[in-house]
């Protein structure tokens, strides 16, 4: 039988002002709202954190 080891953790907790969850009329975010709003430039770099939403679903119409 094996001895109880600690097992190490990390907390952290962020401002939550639920400003990120609000969406437009089209179902966007803030974030997504400001890239469409660039999607006619001839550059668009977006960065953002791995395993974040990054696509953009454009609804025909």
């Amino acid at each position: 039988m094996t001895s109880a080891r600690p097992v190490p953790a990390v907390s952290f907790q962020t401002a939550r002002s639920g400003a990120s969850t609000n969406a437009n009329e089209l179902g966007m975010r803030p974030m997504q709202e400001r890239a469409y709003n660039k999607r006619g430039e001839q550059y668009l770099l977006i960065k953002s954190p791995s395993a974040s939403v990054k696509d953009l679903r454009l609804q025909p119409g």
